[in-house]
C-alpha cells in the first residue's frame, strides 16, 4: 500500500525550530532553484518576481545577485518567526530583498500582477494544496514564468527512511525529524499533476528532478 500523505504544521512557530531548520544545509539545492529561476526570469524580461512561502529567504536572497538589476523580489512568509530568520539573513546579504507577511493561499497582489512566480519547499505544508495553485493561477500574468519545487512523497516507509539516512545522518535529531516529517508530508508527482490541471495551470510541466525532489516550471 502506497505511504499516505501525513501534514505537518502548516505555520514554524517555534524559535528553535525555525533556528534549527535554518542551520540544514541545502546550499546545493537552493543555488540550482537560484540559478534556474534567473534564467527564467531573464529570459521572460519579467520586471518583478514573487517568491512564496520563502521561509528564511535563502533562495530569493541567492536569487537577487543574479537577476538583472531592474528586477524585484518580493519573498513571501506567513510565519513570524521564520520572517525575523529572513530579516536577520537579510542583513547579513546585504541584498535589496523585500519581505512581505502574508499567507501564500490569499497573497495580496492584484489578479494577473505578477511578472513570475516561484516557490521552493512550501507545498508539503499546505493541507490542500490547490489553494496555492489557484493563488498562483490567479496572481500570474499571462505566460508568465512559473518555477515550482518541492519534496516527493516516498512510496514507502522503507524509502523514506533511507532518504533521511543518505541525505541527513549528519544533521541534528530535530533536523532528522523535520526532514522525514516533511517527505512523510509532500505530494506524488501524479498529485502535482492532477492539482495543477484541477486548478487552470496545464501549461506547467512536472518531472522529478532528484531522488528527492519534484519540479514544475513554465518557461
Amino acid at each position: 500500500m502506497p505511504l499516505p500523505r501525513v501534514l505537518e504544521p502548516e505555520v514554524m512557530s517555534g524559535a528553535d525550530e525555525a533556528v534549527e531548520y535554518d542551520e540544514m544545509d541545502f546550499s546545493a539545492t537552493d543555488q540550482l532553484f537560484a540559478e534556474r529561476a534567473a534564467e527564467l526570469a531573464t529570459a521572460a524580461a519579467v520586471t518583478w518576481i514573487a517568491d512564496l512561502g520563502s521561509g528564511n529567504a535563502k533562495i530569493p536572497l541567492a536569487m537577487c545577485p543574479l537577476l538583472p538589476a531592474v528586477v524585484r523580489v518580493c519573498a513571501v512568509e506567513m510565519s513570524t518567526e521564520m520572517l525575523a530568520v529572513a530579516t536577520r539573513n537579510r542583513a547579513r546579504n546585504g541584498v535589496n530583498l523585500h519581505l512581505l507577511a502574508a499567507d501564500a493561499k490569499h497573497v495580496p497582489f492584484a489578479d494577473r500582477s505578477v511578472g513570475m512566480i516561484t516557490s521552493n519547499s512550501l507545498i508539503h505544508h499546505i493541507p490542500d494544496p490547490r489553494t496555492v495553485f489557484h493563488e498562483i493561477a490567479r496572481i500570474a500574468r499571462p505566460r508568465a514564468p512559473i518555477l515550482l519545487r518541492d519534496l516527493v512523497r516516498p512510496e514507502t516507509t522503507q524509502a523514506l527512511e533511507h532518504l533521511v539516512e543518505a541525505h541527513a545522518t549528519p544533521w541534528s535529531p530535530l533536523q532528522r525529524t523535520l526532514f522525514a516529517d516533511s517527505l512523510h508530508a509532500a505530494l506524488t508527482l501524479a498529485e502535482v499533476r492532477q492539482m495543477l490541471d484541477q486548478c487552470g495551470l496545464p501549461d506547467v510541466k512536472v518531472t522529478q528532478i532528484t531522488d528527492r525532489h519534484w519540479s514544475a516550471e513554465r518557461a
